[in-house]
């Protein structure tokens, strides 16, 4: 399984064909302090899997840590199955997370991460910024 997209944005949805709707991607929050409170985002991330994988249940885990990696400010994890493709082609699978009401205890870059049953895919920092 790779990883394809990982975006943070205001607001993101799926259509009924499975197109994937995305608006207003951010990797930088400005706070007026710290903590900082941020009410809404969402995390959409976008795996691709080879037929081999076709059918298998799999844990997809989103961490947020603090800057040096010693905080986990978000951990959630949720079982998806694999979606079965046709002529051995690659199927992508789309995930989005909201997240609600984070609260960022400083300034300083944070790292969203995902992983597919415990194997790290990839990485995306937001910055929080002191306005």
């Amino acid at each position: 399984m790779e990883l394809l997209h990982l975006l943070v944005a205001d607001y993101a949805n799926l259509t009924g064909d499975g197109k994937l709707n995305v608006m207003g991607i951010f990797n930088i929050i400005n706070a007026p302090s710290f903590p900082a409170k941020h009410s809404e985002m969402y995390l959409i991330s976008k795996l691709y899997a080879s037929p081999a994988e076709y059918g298998q249940t799999r844990k997809l885990t989103i961490k947020l840590l603090n800057e040096d990696g010693t905080q986990e400010v978000v951990n959630f994890s949720h079982d998806f199955v694999v979606p079965t493709g046709s002529g051995g082609k690659r199927v992508e699978t789309n995930h989005i997370v909201r997240l609600t009401d984070i609260i960022f205890p400083n300034a300083g870059s944070y790292q969203f991460s995902v992983l597919v049953d415990n194997d790290l895919k990839g990485t995306m920092a937001v910055e929080l910024v002191k306005r």
